[in-house]
């Protein structure tokens, strides 16, 4: 695995896949955080972000048994990158993560609920009746 980015190298990949994602009209970015308990000498932990693109473009190769040949599967398509951050600094680095994340989220479309809506009506009535 690659080693962890400082944070702004972080933001600035962050901020290009989720441009390159949201121009494709297509895809997903995957972002988690988890705590590095790992050297912990204060009372709290440091926290790993990771960012991906979920590798939505890549097509996965079947061998003759009908199970993916993970010889065969292309990683070129495949971001991932990823991030440690002090517990000092997290206020600081959750903010610019939110400005960004929230920067990014233009081309976002509402959810079509109405299908739903209307299913959940008609079972309101059989309920009632």
């Amino acid at each position: 695995m690659a080693p962890h980015m400082a944070t702004d190298e972080f933001f600035s990949a962050l901020t290009e896949l989720l441009s390159k994602t949201s121009q494709k009209s297509r895809g997903s970015v995957f972002l988690s955080q988890k705590p590095l308990i790992d050297g912990v000498t204060s009372g709290q932990p440091s926290i790993l972000i990771r960012a991906s693109n979920g590798n939505t473009d890549a097509k996965k190769p079947i061998d003759k048994d009908g199970k993916i040949d993970k010889t065969k599967v292309s990683k070129a398509s495949k971001v991932k990158f990823s991030t440690v951050v002090p517990a000092d600094q997290l206020e600081a680095f959750y903010t610019r993560y939110a400005d960004v994340c929230k920067a990014s989220m233009t081309g976002l479309k509402k959810r079509d609920r109405s299908k739903r809506k209307a299913k959940g009506k008609g079972v309101s009535k059989a309920i009632k009746a």
